[in-house]
């Protein structure tokens, strides 16, 4: 079995960028700003569900809204 261990500060996961592709990639080379927030709740195991905020048991791994705002890049 094939093992990878990775270290990353940040993960952007971009599903079907299309023709849009340029707006991920300015993202990423810091010529623009990045915002990203959940629209959903992830919750740490299938065992959760179902989950929803301001249940008595909410504990996920990342709420909803969860995200993060950067600037431009000033390098």
């Amino acid at each position: 079995m094939l093992s990878v261990e990775m270290h990353c500060a940040v993960v952007v996961a971009a599903w079907l960028p299309g023709t849009e592709g340029q707006g991920v990639s300015d993202v990423l080379f810091g010529d623009y700003g990045f915002t990203g927030k959940l629209s959903r709740t992830w919750f740490r195991s299938v065992d959760q569900l179902p989950m929803n905020v301001g249940d008595a048991h909410y504990d996920p791994l990342f709420p909803f809204g969860f995200g993060l705002q950067t600037q431009p890049s000033t390098y």
